[in-house]
């Protein structure tokens, strides 16, 4: 899909002032990405891709209600690993980039999680490994009672507008994804499995082992109250980086999806970056222990960092068969109905992230951040220390 005609109208109706941006500011730190996004099938979560249990020596799981300090206690954490030159990975939430859903520290085995709702998880080892840690511990229930009937109204009204943003992402998707069906009809397989045999002829993939590749989803961008935010610029930093260019991304995320296949069945582990407008898409492929990676670069929605090559990924595909799928009109048609859908689902996400923030106020105004400083630098050494 071209997304130029999309970032125009998008423009020129001014829908929302944040608009759709791409996310800059994290190129200098550690790895930085999604494991949840709102999608047109519902909130995706990918948290169990984020320490795999085998991997896993330390698990914690915070508990607790919006405002209580969670996302600071993560940052802290994250910081202090940093300092002493640790490779962290920072999960941001999709409702609110600025704020944090979990921490990875792979080098420790260790893992944070948010594990409230909507992304709820639960220890599989209690004691040994996971461990939970409740801040309600630390809230004054008494304040909060006082507020009661108010909080009720503030979550009725959140829960109206988030219903109403999912709304509209389904109506979205489903025109966001019906071209993706179309193209994906036109897949030619010789030049496809010629050009996939020349890519991993070039990039040295030889068979690793005589077992599959292992597969971790996430998300490296998302639909927020903010407007669309992506993270991959910074995170392949350290990375050859090919840029996947075609007639749209639709084409991109069939290649990719047929990429990842074969490199999985040489045995090369991958991370694969879904779409949050069609979750089934891959926009990104990231081969971690080679430091390789594909990003469908097409439209306002891909990929903006610098390449080291690119390719065309459209002569995989004989549009032809389409007959007048690329009429003018009829497209801009739908490029329209698209960018006032998605204008609809970020205003909608905004205006519960208003309620959002009100209940987060309330609660923030009860709770003893003194015992949740120290708890947080007691955790800190623990952890420093394993």
């Amino acid at each position: 899909m071209q997304i130029c005609f999309l970032c125009q109208f998008i423009l020129r109706m001014n829908i929302i002032e944040a608009g759709i941006y791409h996310r800059k500011g994290f190129e200098d730190m550690n790895k930085h990405m999604f494991a949840g996004a709102s999608t047109p099938d519902g909130f995706i979560n990918f948290f169990n891709y984020i320490m795999p249990l085998e991997k896993a020596k330390k698990r914690l799981f915070l508990k607790g209600s919006s405002g209580s300090g969670k996302s600071t206690f993560i940052n802290k954490i994250a910081d202090e690993f940093e300092a002493i030159g640790a490779n962290t990975e920072r999960f941001h939430c999709a409702n609110d980039p600025d704020s944090l859903d979990a921490l990875s520290v792979a080098g420790k085995g260790l893992c944070i999680l948010d594990a409230t709702a909507p992304h709820c998880c639960e220890p599989e080892i209690p004691a040994a490994i996971d461990k939970i840690i409740d801040f309600a511990e630390f809230l004054d229930e008494q304040k909060v009672s006082r507020y009661v009937d108010e909080i009720k109204s503030l979550v009725r009204m959140k829960k109206y507008f988030i219903d109403k943003a999912f709304a509209y992402l389904s109506a979205a998707g489903s025109v966001y994804l019906a071209e993706n069906e179309a193209y994906n009809m036109t897949l030619n397989k010789n030049p496809l499995n010629d050009l996939l045999q020349e890519l991993l002829k070039i990039s040295n993939m030889q068979r690793a082992s005589n077992s599959f590749g292992f597969d971790r989803k996430l998300f490296i961008s998302a639909i927020t109250p903010n407007g669309f935010v992506s993270l991959s610029e910074g995170y392949f930093g350290d990375c050859k980086v090919y840029g996947l260019y075609g007639e749209n991304r639709a084409k991109a995320s069939i290649f990719l999806t047929e990429l990842r296949d074969k490199i999985n069945a040489v045995g090369i582990n991958t991370e694969s970056f879904c779409c949050p407008f069609a979750p089934k898409w891959i926009e990104c492929l990231h081969l971690p222990d080679m430091k390789i990676a594909f990003a469908a670069m097409d439209g306002n929605f891909g990929y903006k960092g610098s390449v080291d090559d690119k390719i065309d990924v459209g002569s995989c595909f004989d549009t032809k068969v389409l007959g007048d799928i690329k009429h003018k009109e009829r497209r801009n048609n739908e490029y329209d109905l698209f960018g006032k859908m998605l204008g609809a689902v970020i205003e909608s996400m905004n205006l519960s992230k208003v309620y959002h923030t009100k209940i987060e106020d309330i609660y923030s105004s009860a709770m003893n951040f003194d015992k949740v400083r120290i708890l947080t630098e007691k955790t800190a050494d623990e952890l420093l220390s394993l």
